[in-house]
């Protein structure tokens, strides 16, 4: 951790030294209103109080609150989705997420500039599909985000402070922190409903629940993000590896450092931003390379009843403007994305390999400038240490209907090949939508 600190302070000395700000966030931070799958850096970025909210300005209070660097959030989204046809059994369920988060400009209160104080909740109703269903590991509904172990459907979430430097080109953080908030995500995976699409590739929780997102996991951390130019970045984080926590346990109130966990979980990503500083006129696209080390004990899979030490993997994602509708600067057009994962050590990962790609195309229907229509496929192996497993295959299509900034629906359609690897389970087609509120 002091190592981290101390090569954040090089760089952003650096930093300082060569002037370097962060390129636009237009495209990395579309909805800075919506706490849901926010990004880290896009936390407190300002939004249209009237415009992005259905309950708008509060009568005032939340200018008021502005005033005094304090910025309130929340979204309700819920997935309303069935499976007439294959997995397990045939079923139909709910599944919703409130999520509110709060930052806090402290500069007003301390005078310390740059830097903030943030906290999130969520409340997680309903049931999850894949799990009383169909039986795959992709989850369908990225709104389910019940803990894990049952306890309390409220939970505390993200609480860390945050201090930006040298025009924000370096970002510090520590506190109650979820990796995949930072980490192995892009802006257009949000698009899509599937859990092993939105909102990282779904290799990495599969094989190591402490590197989560909030809903409903966090861990204690530290890590920071520097921007070398307005096109490369770079970003690491050392955070606790607490199975309870990253689950969500106790409501999101386990605190405790250890609880059969020895190592820590050590991550580290590149990120190239094509054509997004302010003047730039090409398409924009984003190319991310990066990969984690857990040197906690995990449970072996070749024999049963043994642990072995230490778990790591590789990833690597883009997504690409290829086509824009308009002038320079339009979000409408066409955007392709990519990614993969490997863990190689088979013996320790449930899932070595990983790939993943689609499409998304703002704008495709004539006076429906807002509206998303997205398509994707990902595909996972099984180690050939789990029984009777091979791969599975999730196909996903949707249209996101924007109604208006805040409220979004989005029918969906997605296939499940061989659930959770295996022949036993019949391929599921899977029909719902969602429901989207920023307030």
């Amino acid at each position: 951790m002091l190592l981290l600190l101390a090569l954040s302070l090089v760089l952003g000395i650096y930093a300082a030294a060569h002037g370097q700000t962060n390129p636009s966030y237009s495209v990395r931070c579309p909805s800075p209103a919506d706490p849901r799958y926010l990004q880290f850096e896009c936390a407190g970025r300002p939004f249209n109080l009237i415009e992005d909210t259905l309950t708008k300005d509060w009568a005032g209070l939340r200018t008021e609150l502005s005033k005094l660097g304090i910025k309130p959030t929340a979204s309700y989204t819920a997935n309303l989705m069935g499976n007439p046809s294959g997995g397990q059994s045939r079923g139909f369920t709910y599944a919703g997420t409130l999520q509110a988060s709060i930052f806090w400009d402290l500069d007003k209160l301390l005078r310390l500039p740059g830097l903030s104080f943030n906290i999130g909740g969520a409340w997680s109703t309903g049931k999850n599909l894949s799990a009383e269903y169909i039986g795959n590991n992709f989850w369908v509904q990225s709104a389910y985000t019940a803990p894990g172990d049952g306890t309390n459907n409220l939970t505390l979430g993200e609480l860390y402070l945050q201090q930006q430097l040298f025009g924000n080109s370096l970002i510090l953080a520590a506190g109650r922190l979820a990796p995949a908030i930072t980490f192995a995500t892009m802006p257009v995976l949000n698009n899509y409903i599937n859990q092993g699409i939105n909102p990282i590739a779904g290799a990495l929780w599969t094989n190591d629940d402490t590197f989560t997102s909030y809903p409903p996991g966090v861990e204690w951390g530290v890590q920071a993000t520097y921007n070398l130019s307005p096109a490369f970045e770079v970003a690491t984080g050392v955070f606790n590896t607490n199975q309870s926590s990253a689950l969500g346990g106790k409501g999101g109130l386990n605190f405790a450092l250890q609880e059969g966990n020895r190592g820590v979980l050590t991550v580290v990503q590149i990120n190239y931003f094509l054509n997004q500083a302010p003047d730039d006129k090409g398409l924009p696209g984003q190319y991310s390379f990066g990969g984690f080390y857990n040197s906690n004990r995990f449970d072996s899979l070749k024999n049963p009843g043994t642990t072995k030490s230490g778990l790591y993997s590789i990833y690597g994602l883009f997504q690409q403007m290829i086509y824009r509708d308009g002038e320079t600067g339009s979000q409408k057009g066409l955007t392709v994305w990519g990614e993969a994962a490997i863990a190689p050590r088979s013996t320790v990962s449930f899932m070595p390999y990983f790939v993943g790609g689609g499409l998304s195309y703002q704008g495709a229907i004539p006076g429906r400038d807002d509206d998303i229509a997205s398509a994707g496929v990902i595909y996972g192996t099984f180690s050939r240490y789990i029984p009777r497993t091979t791969a599975e295959t999730v196909i996903e299509v949707n249209y996101q209907i924007s109604l208006t900034s805040w409220l979004s629906i989005t029918p969906d359609i997605q296939y499940v090949i061989r659930p959770n690897g295996s022949s036993a389970i019949k391929n599921a087609l899977v029909l719902g939508t969602q429901v989207a509120i920023v307030f």
